[in-house]
């Protein structure tokens, strides 16, 4: 998804939230200033 594309969508949206790997959403008071992905590779020897 390109940066175009989420604002696009962003500028639809009347509220957001956030939802974290656990399930629970994001507070509203909280700032949340970077939102990314993170894949990891682990190589066994």
């Amino acid at each position: 998804m390109t940066i175009e594309e989420i604002k696009y969508h962003l500028s639809n949206l009347k509220t957001i939230a956030f939802q974290l790997p656990n399930g629970n959403l994001v507070p509203n008071h909280f700032h949340v200033t970077e939102v990314g992905k993170v894949t990891k590779h682990f190589q066994m020897n």
